[in-house]
């Protein structure tokens, strides 16, 4: 999603709430190229996740997730609250529709800005307003976790954006799952490179987690990593990557120097558990 935002990313939420989405005319002209590009796109990559690790799949269809999107795009937060308990009374788990609900509907948004269906102050609230349902819905997320086994030492990780981005959403889920796990985490969002390191240089983490949503990102992204090993308290910090840029170039993880990169929240678990298992090896030997 690497264009610029036209001129609106400076846009106060106030004045940004006074624009709208296309009166239905152009709404019924935009829906084919939705339904036949966008939405293929955004299934897809879930449904090709799943069956890469042999598990049956479990996205919702792809019209919860557009009126679940459309709803928060039309600020009708109150209809799209009524979805999300309705799936709920069906049995769908907190991480359910953390993983198949809010994660697919923050992607469809970034699909209709980068297909010019909806505005970039549009995206940006409506991104903003999913992230408030998320907020809303942890403590009964927390509570249904069962956090893993206690440790000698509590495990520690450091999440953030690329200093500067103003794509949070995935930090806030992330920082969901890993303290629901219980992993002691610091999130920084839109860090300004020197809190980013003094936050390393001063405390010990185990594993810093870059979360990379953009391709005009990519150029900050190894001396970044570069200059937090360098930085960090842990000489064997691990540095894993994730974010919509690594979905589509999985391989640019390793050229960038990370030890790994993740594809969702549950992906980011396994691999720090893998990331803290080495370091554990390395230091015993």
């Amino acid at each position: 999603m690497d264009k610029a935002p036209k001129g609106r990313g400076d846009a106060s939420p106030e004045a940004s709430s006074q624009g709208s989405l296309s009166e239905s005319s152009s709404q019924n002209r935009l829906m084919p190229l939705v339904e036949a590009e966008i939405i293929p796109r955004l299934m897809m990559a879930h449904r090709n996740r799943e069956a890469d690790q042999g598990a049956e799949p479990k996205m919702l269809p792809a019209d919860e997730v557009v009126a679940f999107a459309e709803a928060i795009l039309h600020k009708e937060s109150a209809i799209a609250s009524e979805q999300i308990t309705k799936l709920r009374s069906h049995g769908l788990a907190l991480e359910s529709v953390y993983l198949y609900l809010l994660a697919p509907a923050a992607r469809y948004l970034g699909e209709l800005w980068e297909a010019d269906l909806c505005s970039f102050s549009q995206v940006t609230l409506g991104l903003w307003r999913i992230q408030q349902i998320m907020y809303d819905l942890s403590p009964a997320f927390h509570a249904s976790r069962k956090p893993g086994s206690a440790t000698v030492r509590q495990r520690r990780i450091l999440i953030s954006t690329l200093p500067g981005s103003q794509h949070t959403f995935g930090l806030s889920m992330l920082s969901e799952f890993f303290r629901g796990e219980g992993w002691s985490v610091l999130a920084i969002p839109s860090p300004d490179k020197r809190e980013l390191m003094d936050s390393l240089g001063n405390n010990w983490f185990d594993i810093l987690a870059l979360s990379v949503s953009v391709d005009r990102e990519i150029d900050g992204v190894q001396p970044i990593i570069e200059t937090a090993r360098k930085r960090s308290c842990n000489p064997g910090l691990s540095v894993m990557v994730g974010g919509a840029l690594f979905l589509r170039e999985p391989e640019l993880a390793e050229k960038l120097g990370a030890d790994g990169m993740s594809e969702d929240a549950p992906g980011a678990l396994a691999l720090a558990a893998q990331l803290l298992k080495r370091q554990q090896e390395v230091r015993f030997n």
